[in-house]
């Protein structure tokens, strides 16, 4: 009688596929199998041993693999509130009117504007201070401030242009694009490398000319 009840919970949690449900199903069978040991002195038969050795195993087994995607999205979610946090930083040199390291300069250069250049494809962006105040990253007028990797395994998938500037004006900090420079927002895709997009091992950082930024 209890071999048969252990094998209708055991049954119906399988085919439910339900990680909670399962649970409380293990849960029950435990129940089950201390009653009888409480009650028969004999324990354990193979059969019930081997039962309680694969559900585990099952629980064990979903468990990794729901860790596995949980790390994937943080992962995600890192890489692109990272992505704000360098945009921020451009700004805010901007709005300070921060003064960087110059080679011609002793005591260092005010420029034009600060900006972030993304390049599609690439693990990697910088800022950078614009001296002459050309709309853009432009080598060797131009000096970058700041160079960051995006974690291992994620990369930028699209950008609308193979390269985009993202640019904050001295000293108001007010923001404008390149190529062309008059749209009102852009969007920065990144991804899980060898996915594709639009799926869930995507994220896009929406920038506006506002400067408000928001990632979906």
């Amino acid at each position: 009688m209890i071999r048969k009840k252990i094998s209708r919970d055991l049954s119906c949690a399988i085919n439910s596929f339900n990680f909670a449900n399962l649970l409380y199903k293990f849960k029950n069978i435990l129940k089950t199998l201390i009653s009888k040991i409480t009650k028969n002195s004999a324990g354990f038969t193979l059969i019930e041993a081997l039962v309680v050795i694969f559900v585990i195993g099952t629980i064990s087994s979903m468990m990794i693999v729901n860790w596995r995607k949980n790390e994937s999205q943080y992962q995600l979610q890192r890489a692109a509130q990272e992505i704000v946090q360098n945009i921020r930083k451009a700004q805010d040199y901007a709005l300070s009117s921060y003064r960087m390291e110059w080679p011609s300069e002793p005591n260092g250069l005010i420029p034009r504007s600060y900006g972030v250049q993304f390049e599609e494809g690439s693990p990697t962006y910088f800022i950078y201070g614009d001296s002459i105040g050309n709309i853009g990253y432009q080598n060797p007028e131009d000096i970058q401030e700041t160079y960051t990797t995006i974690e291992t395994g994620i990369e930028i998938d699209s950008l609308g242009r193979s390269t985009l500037d993202v640019i904050f004006l001295i000293p108001e900090g007010f923001v404008s694009f390149n190529n062309p420079s008059n749209v009102s927002s852009v969007t920065i895709t990144i991804k899980r490398t060898g996915k594709t997009c639009p799926s869930v091992y995507c994220r896009s950082i929406i920038v506006r000319n506002t400067g408000e930024i928001n990632i979906q």
